[in-house]
């Protein structure tokens, strides 16, 4: 997932700055959303100087967290702003340049712990691409109009179709392995061989290309759907992004719910949210998470649930608590211990909860989209390598 800027000290560790993850569209320095209808172009064209550290520059379109965390927050929003949305077009803005992947300084700067949390979020905003498209009917596209390489092929790989201009020098490659002697860290492996099925000496091959791999035998190899000159390419991404959009079953028209900033107090031993708060105690490393049970009637229809926005007790509390789980594994890599609690009426959370089982909802999309978002973020508290305590209390 790295890019081709390798001649550095691999021994320097930075003190990492704190780090929000809240951020919104009209904020973005790397990535630029436009919607058109039933299709959304996401285009990458990262700000050299706009890395979350100052020594490095974020040249080639290589990313890092900051650049991640815009397109984390554009999935979101796309989900919930936007369900007229039924594809997704992923490309890049700069000459022969889609995405060069992790960059290098930043990675060889940063502590372990930021390194592996970093690779973590990557690999999940990637798997929130792979959800939208198997479970919301938003189909995401790559539109690789020049040079994929490592992490950029990963994203590629995330998206359902990937279409590659065919200019003589555009590929796509994880050149990881004979570049670092380091594996590709956001599934590049595994989405090549179980997701594409590239035949595994293909793949074998593949992985030991510095070069990578570009135009008919890119096709050919399975690493990409299709090619086209780059006089066509544009009407090549316009075809298949509204094919795809004219098979989705997101409604053609209806009003989104407008993630706005959550309202969020950092003290220094605690977070407090509406219906989240985290108490912080250093000397035993724990942080001890308190959901606060709905205080009024929650809707009980999607017509509801849009009317509400999101303040929302389902959606506001699942926001809340992913915003807290991803401020906790950046900034305070010492807690190791989380302890999970409530308080409040467990009858207002069943009723809360009764929109998402009834079956009179079952297909309304933010019904869908709510129940999705609960279900990334339970995933990410399992995946956070923290020990996790439950108290069940009376």
């Amino acid at each position: 997932m790295a890019d081709a800027d390798t001649h550095v000290d691999t021994h320097v560790d930075t003190v990492e700055p704190t780090i929000p993850f809240d951020t919104h569209p009209d904020r973005y320095r790397h990535w630029t959303l436009s919607v058109d209808g039933s299709i959304a172009t996401l285009t990458l064209a990262v700000d050299p100087d706009g890395g979350l550290r100052d020594d490095y520059e974020l040249k080639m379109n290589s990313y890092d967290l900051g650049v991640d965390i815009e397109l984390h927050d554009a999935v979101q929003r796309l989900r919930f702003e936007h369900p007229g949305v039924k594809a997704v077009v992923v490309t890049g803005g700069l000459d022969r340049m889609f995405c060069a992947g992790a960059n290098i300084r930043m990675l060889a700067g940063s502590s372990h712990a930021h390194k592996v949390n970093f690779c973590k979020f990557t690999n999940e905003t990637r798997n929130s691409i792979e959800d939208a498209t198997d479970h919301s009917g938003q189909t995401w596209i790559a539109a690789v109009n020049g040079t994929a390489a490592g992490g950029g092929y990963e994203l590629a790989l995330a998206c359902d179709e990937i279409l590659l201009v065919d200019d003589r020098s555009s590929a796509v490659s994880l050149p990881e392995v004979p570049m670092l002697a380091v594996l590709p860290g956001t599934g590049g492996l595994t989405r090549v061989v179980d997701k594409r099925l590239v035949r595994r000496d293909l793949a074998d091959a593949f992985s030991t290309k510095n070069e990578g791999v570009r135009g008919q035998t890119a096709v050919d190899w399975r690493l990409v759907d299709a090619i086209a000159p780059a006089s066509e390419f544009d009407d090549l991404v316009a075809a298949r992004a509204a094919a795809r959009a004219a098979d989705s079953d997101r409604p053609d028209a209806a009003a989104g719910v407008e993630l706005t900033p959550l309202d969020r107090s950092i003290e220094s031993d605690a977070i407090t949210y509406p219906n989240v708060s985290i108490e912080i105690d250093r000397d035993v490393r724990t942080a001890t998470f308190t959901v606060a049970a709905p205080t009024r009637t929650q809707p009980t229809t999607g017509a509801e649930l849009i009317d509400a926005g999101a303040d929302a007790w389902l959606l506001a509390t699942a926001r809340e608590l992913d915003d807290a789980i991803l401020h906790l594994r950046f900034n305070e890599p010492e807690i190791g211990t989380w302890v999970f609690t409530t308080t409040g009426s467990a009858d207002a959370v069943a009723q809360a909860e009764d929109v998402l089982v009834a079956r009179s909802e079952s297909d309304h999309w933010l019904v869908r989209e709510i129940a999705l978002l609960w279900t990334r973020v339970l995933k990410r508290i399992d995946l956070s390598a923290r020990t996790l305590v439950a108290t069940v209390e009376p």
